[in-house]
């Protein structure tokens, strides 16, 4: 994802193997910040790290699914999956670490038991919204004012296992409502995108997958 100074951002999982995420030297589980032709900017929060990866620009992100910058702040927000529980939205800031897997709301698949060292940490960013049970959000994007005015600013992402377009209501940094829309109908939302016309988008993830377009109704 290109930001409007020409950055490009790029997120990455754990793969599989939790301790990277908090390894400064490794790119797993983290986001790295740089300019299109593969320079790092000296501006990254880690340049200067002795051992760090200075492209580095978060870490601790388990498995990011859904990034999308807002349109009046340009900040980066993200969804990722938890384990077994603990799918997060998280705005996410230069150097920051976003705990994973030393905190975490999920737990051990299967098993139900403990990860790391509980839900929160000093020095380790909360997230803005989080789910117990997952809800394995997918794709996602700010609803702007030209399709659908009543949700200008909000927040749209979509769901794999709980089959349904997810709507957080926000005011400034804060999640504030949370509506379920479409549930079961169209199946597993992979993407969500907004065009230009403010018209939305969804694309499902099925062998018979469809894309779908939303348009307000007329009253």
């Amino acid at each position: 994802m290109f930001d409007s100074r020409g950055f490009v951002y790029l997120t990455l999982g754990d793969r599989g193997d939790r301790d990277r995420a908090q390894k400064m030297d490794d790119h797993a589980g983290s986001v790295i910040r740089l300019y299109d032709d593969g320079r790092v900017p000296q501006d990254n929060p880690f340049v200067k790290l002795e051992g760090a990866l200075p492209e580095k620009w978060t870490l601790g992100n388990r498995n990011i699914q859904g990034a999308a910058l807002h349109p009046k702040t340009g900040k980066l927000w993200t969804h990722e999956h938890g384990p077994q529980g603990g799918d997060e939205v998280n705005l996410l800031v230069a150097g920051r670490n976003y705990g994973w897997p030393v905190v975490t709301h999920g737990t051990n698949y299967g098993l139900g038991t403990k990860i790391g060292e509980g839900q929160t940490k000093a020095g380790m960013a909360q997230a803005l919204k989080v789910w117990v049970p997952s809800i394995a959000p997918s794709g996602m994007a700010f609803v702007d004012s030209k399709g659908f005015p009543e949700w200008s600013g909000d927040l749209l992402l979509g769901s794999l296992r709980a089959q349904t377009l997810v709507r957080l209501e926000l005011e400034g940094e804060t999640v504030v409502g949370e509506e379920r829309l479409l549930v079961g109908q169209v199946g597993r939302i992979r993407d969500v995108r907004i065009a230009e016309n403010g018209l939305i988008y969804l694309l499902t993830d099925a062998p018979d997958g469809a894309l779908f377009q939303l348009a307000p109704t007329r009253r």
